[in-house]
């Protein structure tokens, strides 16, 4: 493998394990807020008391994936400029503002608000602890809006010209409102909906599974269900929306995306090499096939995403559910697809532009530093194993703190959090707890 092989492949890891993270982290942060925003508005204190439980459980499995996924994007900020400086060499002028308001957003506002969120618990006015969380998500989505800005522009170029090999913006009003961009945005917030909604799911499932904490659970079960299979459709039509716009910028994806073959793919191919000059500009043809499973996966989560909540109906209160066994298996069935689903995404949109870096303007081999193929497999094998690293310590912390229920989750440790004491009542060795058990003293 040469240097661009290396960098390539080293930028396909770190951004597929960081955008699980990044994916998760949006969906669940919206979950918190919505939850603790019905929680404020409940007048009744043993049903606020109950929803607030609800929020220190999910926001304790937020906090913990924030955290390693924020540490997860500090190699995306090394990789731009140990791998890539031939971008900021040429289209520094767009990409460098963008990637600055994105950075002082996530690792500034966005952090802060969550610090002051998680250690504010019963210290902070109750609306204005509303308010921190509800800043968390808006910092976010805006951070997640800035990296889009410039993945649409890497998509579709537009409001710049080129002077002596160097882009200059002309327009930033072309480059806000670049389609490529907004379709994309839409298409992300379905995506993480359902994955926080599948989630939701398959971690209410798994202790209604075990007749643990029903109806703290149950209610979060129809909740995650609902959740996502909204976030499918959105995602299916806005990927649709999507797929339809790419005929206009990205013709030779668009070919390969629809499985064009023979006479048609090799128009395809002779319009581009007349347009770009000498060569073969069409994206690898495997990426057709990630495209299709991804497809076929969305198709899957719009019809079943909603069977879950199924599970939940029916039946006196605290009756068992363990019976309905299928219905709660297939959650965690689902999320794993969607994990699926997503990298399938992520590829089709970035490996579906190659062999560009910016469409029509800048090649990955011209955007990839001077970088000798041993350094960069260094880089390329460090940065991969702290990924690796962290994604394995995310998901036993998360599939830990998921187990241990809700009242001994992150945010529920009140050694850490002081003054969150309550009185639990145990009922039938901790199984089967109602809303009234606990009382927080939020």
């Amino acid at each position: 493998m040469n240097v661009v092989d290396l960098a390539r492949l080293q930028f396909a890891v770190t951004a597929t394990l960081h955008f699980l993270f990044v994916a998760l982290t949006l969906g669940l942060v919206t979950v918190v807020a919505a939850t603790q925003t019905r929680a404020i508005r409940t007048a009744d204190p043993a049903l606020r008391a109950t929803r607030m439980r609800r929020v220190r459980f999910w926001g304790g499995l937020y906090v913990v994936n924030y955290a390693l996924g924020i540490v997860s994007g500090l190699t995306q900020e090394f990789q731009f400029g140990l791998n890539w400086s031939g971008l900021s060499h040429v289209m520094g002028n767009v990409v460098g503002a963008p990637l600055a308001i994105e950075s002082i957003a996530a690792f500034f506002l966005e952090s802060t608000f969550l610090g002051l969120w998680a250690f504010g618990f019963d210290r902070v006015p109750p609306r204005a602890h509303l308010a921190l969380i509800w800043g968390v998500a808006l910092t976010a989505y805006v951070s997640t809006f800035w990296v889009m800005v410039v993945n649409g522009f890497m998509q579709r170029p537009v409001g710049y010209e080129m002077r002596g090999g160097v882009a200059h913006v002309t327009d930033w009003g072309a480059i806000l409102t670049n389609g490529a961009t907004w379709y994309a945005v839409l298409h992300i917030a379905g995506a993480v909906a359902l994955l926080a909604g599948l989630f939701m799911a398959a971690v209410s499932a798994y202790h209604l599974r075990r007749d643990q904490h029903t109806e703290f659970f149950r209610p979060t079960l129809v909740q995650g269900s609902v959740l996502a299979g909204c976030g499918a459709v959105v995602t299916s039509v806005a990927g649709t929306v999507q797929l339809g716009a790419l005929q206009d910028y990205q013709p030779e994806k668009y070919a390969v995306l629809m499985g064009r073959t023979g006479a048609e793919l090799d128009t395809v191919r002779a319009a581009a090499a007349a347009h770009y000059g000498n060569g073969d500009w069409l994206p690898p043809l495997w990426v057709g096939g990630a495209s299709v499973l991804m497809l076929v996966l969305g198709v899957v989560l719009v019809l079943l995403a909603w069977v879950p909540a199924t599970a939940a109906r029916g039946g006196a209160v605290g009756e068992t559910l363990a019976r309905r066994r299928f219905r709660l298996r297939l959650p965690s069935v689902l999320l794993l697809l969607g994990f699926v689903a997503l990298i399938c995404g992520w590829l089709s949109r970035e490996v579906g532009r190659q062999p560009w870096m910016v469409t029509g303007e800048l090649t990955v081999h011209d955007a990839v530093a001077d970088v000798s193929p041993g350094g960069m497999l260094a880089s390329f094998v460090v940065f991969t194993l702290v990924l690796t690293t962290l994604a394995l310590v995310d998901w036993t912390l998360m599939v830990r703190f998921a187990r241990l229920g809700p009242d001994k989750g992150l945010l529920a440790d009140a050694a850490l959090f002081p003054g969150t004491e309550q009185r639990t009542v145990p009922r039938d060795g901790d199984r089967g707890s109602s809303e009234a058990d606990v009382h927080p003293s939020y």
